[in-house]
């Protein structure tokens, strides 16, 4: 197992002691000096479809645990994670007949900035693209439904004097949300050789620290180390140049998905001798025993399968390295594309399926069977209903593989289950036009055009018997009749690129209108509660457009102000009605959440609490009364 008696330490983050995990030392290392960076560092999250990876403009990816937030959470949204840190490497010998690699991300302690465990320094920021119309990046130049696109380079290098290969990388990562493809992340490197001289013996690969577990049962960010690592179980595809790990008790069914790192290929004729690798090696071994770039080469360049069935959890904890080469001599501005995958599956199987469409994808240079993209549509919710209006442009597209019109009819679903698939959505209306295919309901019973601003909406639906204050997601889609006599099915827009979280409520109260507080009394949980102390809320409903809400203590105290304005209104401050974006959430404009927590960030005690509601528009004053009970 432990083959090497030499393991790397994060860069600049060499610190001694720390036996119970991977937690930091207390006193954080400064940042780096930033040398030659032309942009600042940034990281973007995906999402598009059912897998929330971070990806950066320096090669790291995951988000070190540094916050809550998604790092290769699968399916996004079920706060179930499994990656620390990974990057990206490359080594050769430069013109010089130094043997250097450079990396995105080497070991190191989860909680510290990622910038600083990164030897490549940012040309540029993230710009995100897409091939959806109604996305906020819709660009004619997008590869997929979200695109990432970046630049950075390992010169000079960061905050030393070592020797540099003087590569640049344009990194582009590619996702779509469609049932095939909605569990990976494609990123694309073009490694381009800026130095003077040729880099002979090129290897590439990508570094991992793969760890699953469900993050909601922690009302404490981060939890112990012991309570995180030395808990996995890792499987080495070779068909798939493939690194999968999974939480050895599936973190006792709370974390069921499994999480993985592929290579995909490359873009390049290879010599006859080239190969892959699969290393891996104990964590703890590798904080002791920090390694040279000649060190880190032969780990690329050495060729062999590590055996994963002598991993014991609870006393090893891994970190793995795929690579492939060596690849052709790099001439000064000659480039190689090379190609990974981040994939989630829910059991073995279906990681294996999902990784074998990631193949397909870069097989077939990312064009994919493909559906009508859904048009423009917007949901208004209401007091126990909402209202879904779409346009009709899918009806004017042509299959892009065939050139013929092919739309069949629309599709919506609703699902109550956080982080959920696609194939956790229920559809509740099918509409498709008649022509002897399918149900051929028509779509005239939903047609009635309507305008919201400069946009024409054709049709429109409500969907009934909602509760108040509850979380809904739900999505629309387009579906073509397919070509059966070709062989090919009908497909489907992706369900997750249109989820939308609504929460039906009362819209901007008339004036005089009662403002209420529900649930009233609460009594330490509504049934729309999260697990956690920070994912509590009740409801203010009834409100007017803008107003002001001032809670107090009945001896007088104020302890919460908040200004609310039913027009913006989305709340962010609340961590049970968070969402990935701000495009994902309709919500009424009469109704403001209070997560219990005072202006001074404590929450508060049980007791009767009084609040006034002050109408900006007006200036009249409401006053009421609530109970909580702990």
């Amino acid at each position: 197992m432990m083959k090497y008696q030499f393991i790397f330490v994060a860069f600049c983050m060499i610190v001694a002691g720390t036996a119970q995990g991977h937690e930091a030392p207390d006193q954080e290392g400064a940042e780096p000096q930033l040398l030659g960076a032309s942009a600042p560092f940034v990281q973007k999250q995906t999402d598009g479809n059912a897998m929330g990876l971070v990806i950066s403009n320096y090669g790291f990816f995951g988000n070190n645990f540094v916050t809550r937030n998604p790092s290769m959470e699968y399916p996004l949204g079920s706060e179930i994670d499994h990656l620390i840190r990974a990057g990206l490497w490359v080594g050769a010998i430069n013109a010089d007949g130094d043997t250097v690699v450079s990396s995105g991300s080497i070991s190191g302690y989860w909680g510290t900035s990622t910038s600083q465990a990164t030897e490549f320094t940012p040309q540029k920021t993230i710009k995100e693209r897409s091939i959806l119309i109604t996305s906020r990046a819709y660009s004619k130049d997008a590869i997929s439904e979200q695109d990432f696109v970046t630049l950075y380079t390992d010169y000079p290098k960061r905050g030393t004097n070592d020797n540099v290969l003087g590569i640049s990388v344009r990194q582009d990562s590619y996702l779509w949300s469609y049932r095939f493809a909605e569990a990976f992340v494609i990123v694309s490197f073009t490694i381009k050789n800026d130095s003077e001289g040729s880099l002979r013996n090129p290897y590439i690969g990508i570094f991992g620290e793969l760890a699953s577990g469900w993050k909601g049962q922690y009302d404490t960010w981060r939890p112990s180390g012991s309570a995180w690592f030395r808990k996995k179980v890792l499987e080495y595809f070779p068909d798939l140049m493939m690194i999968a790990e999974h939480h050895y008790t599936y973190d006792m069914g709370n974390a069921p998905s499994w999480g993985a790192i592929a290579i995909l290929g490359w873009h390049t004729v290879m010599p006859d001798d080239a190969h892959a690798s699969f290393n891996w090696w104990d964590w703890y071994w590798e904080r002791d025993n920090p390694m040279k770039d000649p060190d880190r080469y032969l780990l690329m360049s050495n060729g062999e399968i590590d055996h994963t069935d002598d991993i014991l959890p609870e006393r090893d904890d891994p970190v793995e390295l795929i690579s492939a080469g060596p690849f052709p001599e790099l001439a000064p501005g000659d480039s190689i594309v090379f190609v990974c995958a981040f994939i989630g599956g829910m059991d073995r199987a279906n990681l294996i399926q999902n990784a074998e469409w990631a193949h397909r994808a870069f097989e077939n240079n990312y064009v994919l069977p493909s559906p009508p993209q859904m048009g423009r549509f917007r949901i208004k919710p209401a007091s126990g209903f909402v209202t879904i209006y779409w346009d009709n442009d899918p009806e004017d597209e042509l299959d892009p593989f065939y050139q013929v019109p092919d739309f069949e009819g629309y599709r919506i679903y609703i699902t109550r289950k956080e982080g959920a698939t696609s194939e956790d959505f229920e559809l509740v209306r099918q509409f498709d036009i008649i022509d002897g295919i399918g149900y051929d309901t028509g779509l005239e019973s939903v047609r009635d055009t309507v305008w919201f601003g400069d946009t024409l909406y054709t049709y429109h639906m409500d969907i009934t018997n909602l509760k108040d204050g509850f979380k809904y997601w739900i999505a629309l889609t387009a579906f073509d009749r397919g070509m059966p006599e070709q062989g090919v099915e009908s497909m489907e827009s992706g369900v997750l690129a249109t989820r939308v979280l609504v929460i039906p409520g009362t819209p901007p109260a008339e004036e005089n209108a009662k403002v209420l507080v529900v649930p009233n009394p609460y009594r330490g949980e509504a049934v729309w509660d999260g697990a956690r102390d920070r994912e509590k809320y009740i409801w203010f409903i009834n409100l007017p457009r803008r107003a002001t809400i001032r809670i107090y203590t009945l001896a007088g105290d104020l302890v919460k102000t908040i200004e609310f304005d039913g027009a913006t209104y989305d709340a962010s401050e609340i961590q049970g009605l968070k969402t990935f974006e701000e495009r994902h959430l309709a919500i009424p404009g009469g109704i403001c959440a209070w997560d219990l927590i005072s202006d001074k960030d404590q929450a508060v005690a049980s007791g009767l609490y009084i609040y006034s509601v002050e109408d900006k528009a007006t200036g009249s004053d409401q006053i009421g009364k609530f109970m909580v009970i702990r």
